[in-house]
C-alpha cells in the first residue's frame, strides 16, 4: 500500500479533497474496513447493490412516507442512533400521517410528552406537528411532496443539467426546506435528502470527525459541511456507487453501534483495525483535536 505524503502545512492539509483518484483509493480502504467489521456488509458488491434501489424508493414514496422520514430525521438530530432506533416504531405511531398530526393541539402534545415509549423532547414533538401543516401547504400548492422536490430540478434526485446547475438547484432546495420546516437545519436537511438519493452526505459528527482526521476538511463544524458534501459527491462519481452508499460507509466507520465498524471513535479510536491508517493525519500524529 502506497501512502500519500502528508504535510502539517495548512495549505496542504486538504490537498486530496479534490483528487478523484485519491478519493477513490480512500473509499476503497474505507469499504475494506467496514467489510471487515460491520454486520450489514457481508461483501462489498452485495452491499453496493442493496443501495441501488434508492431512486425507486423516491419515486414510490407517498406524501405520508416523506413526512414520517422527516419526523425520524428530527428525532435523530443531535442524538445517538442507538438512542433513537429503538423508539422509531413509537415515533411513527405517534405521527402516523400528515392530516392526523396537523390536527394535534396542546393537549395531544402534552399527552405525547407523557408517553415513555417516545423521546420526550417537546421542541422536536412540536416541530413535527408544525411541519405537518407546512407539508399540507406544500402539497396543496404542488400536488404532492415529491412534485415539490422535483420543482427545483425535474431530474432529481440525481438531477439534470451540468454539475453547476445541479449543485445550485440542490442548494436552493436545501435552503427552501430549511426555511419551511422547523428543526431542519443544514445537517438535518442533508440527512433527509440523502435518504432519498439526493447529492448529499450527512455531515453528522462521526462523518465530519473521520474526514477531519483524514485531512480532507479544515474543521469538524458547519463551516466545512460544503466541503464534506463535495467529497461525498466526488467519491460517488469516481466509484460509480450511489451517494447514500458512500454516506453509509463513511458513517459506519465512526458510528457507535454494534452493527457498524465503529473504529474512528471520538476517544480511543481503533486505528489498528482501520485500513485507512496509512493515510490518516490523526494516526500519524500530524493533527491534534
Amino acid at each position: 500500500m502506497v501512502s500519500r505524503p502528508w504535510s502539517s502545512d495548512t495549505s496542504d492539509r486538504c490537498g486530496g479533497a479534490d483528487d478523484p483518484g485519491y478519493l477513490t483509493q480512500l473509499f476503497d480502504l474505507a469499504e475494506q474496513t467496514v467489510a471487515s467489521r460491520a454486520d450489514w456488509m457481508p461483501n462489498r458488491e452485495e452491499a453496493r447493490q442493496s443501495y441501488r434501489g434508492t431512486l425507486e424508493h423516491f419515486f414510490g414514496e407517498t406524501d405520508d412516507g416523506f413526512f414520517q422520514t422527516h419526523a425520524s430525521v428530527i428525532f435523530f438530530s443531535g442524538l445517538k442512533v442507538s438512542t433513537v432506533e429503538p423508539k422509531l416504531k413509537a415515533i411513527h405511531g405517534a405521527f402516523p400521517d400528515i392530516n392526523t398530526v396537523s390536527a394535534y393541539g396542546d393537549e395531544r402534545i402534552d399527552a405525547l410528552m407523557g408517553n415513555p415509549d417516545l423521546i420526550r423532547n417537546k421542541a422536536k414533538i412540536t416541530a413535527v406537528v408544525r411541519n405537518a401543516r407546512s407539508f399540507q401547504a406544500i402539497i396543496s400548492r404542488h400536488g404532492s411532496f415529491r412534485a415539490y422536490l422535483l420543482s427545483f430540478n425535474e431530474g432529481f434526485p440525481k438531477g439534470v443539467g451540468g454539475s453547476v446547475r445541479v449543485s445550485d438547484d440542490l442548494d436552493r432546495l436545501e435552503a427552501d426546506l430549511i426555511a419551511r420546516l422547523a428543526h431542519f437545519g443544514p445537517a438535518s436537511t442533508k440527512h433527509f435528502l440523502t435518504d432519498y438519493g439526493f447529492g448529499f452526505i450527512k455531515p453528522v459528527s462521526h462523518v465530519m470527525r473521520l474526514l477531519y482526521r483524514l485531512g480532507l476538511v479544515e474543521t469538524q463544524g458547519e463551516g466545512s459541511y460544503r466541503t464534506a458534501v463535495r467529497i461525498g459527491r466526488l467519491m460517488a462519481d469516481s466509484t460509480g456507487v450511489p451517494i447514500d452508499y458512500v454516506d453509509a460507509v463513511l458513517a459506519s466507520l465512526g458510528m457507535a453501534n454494534k452493527r457498524e465498524a465503529n473504529v474512528c471513535r471520538k476517544t480511543d479510536p481503533l486505528c489498528d483495525d482501520c485500513f485507512l491508517r496509512p493515510r490518516c493525519l490523526y494516526y500519524n500524529g500530524l493533527r491534534g483535536e
